[in-house]
């Protein structure tokens, strides 16, 4: 009962949000179709990955949505990232629980929160999925794109540590990030979670790039 409770109060919550700060009735990205969110144009620019862990290629209108919500705070784009994402764990088990790459506290204060888990709460309430903070970013780090594939695994190695190890053990997770280029952060999210105990991670990223 409590947590229909919750939920319900989510929802007023957020449709008085909507009605209080509409959005613009244009797209996001390129501003001249008249359609709230992305138009059906921008969405067929971008280029889908096959594998189901990532979404789609980081270029064209999926890099411009990821860098507004990433660093301009547009939660326009994010809810649109949300959405797609939600496509390719529509189905997943409820065994299974959200959770998310951290940030360090600099790149939190300038950013003024993680996409991450932004992206893991709300994606959370859509599917009725558990959701965990798990990770925790114990060290501070270089700008990961700054870096050779070599120096970004070396950079963020054990930059991560566990919250809770009795909350890890035995359960599955769904590890998300928004983009991955070498595979290194998330490889050392993964890494972490299999020494703590976690039964299987799947992982979730937005994006694919390449270095």
């Amino acid at each position: 009962m409590g947590r229909r409770i919750f939920k319900l109060l989510d929802y007023l919550k957020e449709s008085v949000l909507q009605i209080l700060f509409s959005y613009p009735s244009t797209c996001i990205i390129c501003q001249e179709e008249e359609e709230e969110g992305i138009c059906k144009s921008c969405l067929r620019s971008i280029k889908l990955c096959t594998e189901d862990e990532y979404y789609g290629y980081y270029k064209g209108a999926l890099k411009e949505l990821i860098h507004l919500f990433k660093f301009k705070k547009d939660f326009l784009a994010g809810e649109i990232l949300v959405d797609m994402l939600e496509t390719k764990i529509s189905n997943i088990s409820k065994e299974y629980i959200l959770t998310y790459i951290p940030i360090g506290k600099k790149s939190k204060k300038t950013r003024g929160f993680n996409q991450c888990e932004y992206i893991a709460k709300l994606l959370s309430k859509r599917l009725d999925l558990n959701y965990m903070e798990t990770l925790i970013k114990s060290k501070e780090t270089k700008t990961q794109k700054e870096l050779s594939k070599n120096e970004r695994r070396e950079n963020i190695k054990d930059s991560f540590s566990i919250r809770d190890k009795c909350d890890i053990k035995g359960k599955k997770f769904i590890l998300i990030d928004d983009v991955v280029t070498t595979g290194a952060t998330i490889e050392e999210g993964i890494k972490i979670l299999k020494e703590n105990g976690a039964k299987k991670i799947k992982i979730l990223t937005i994006a694919k790039s390449r270095i």
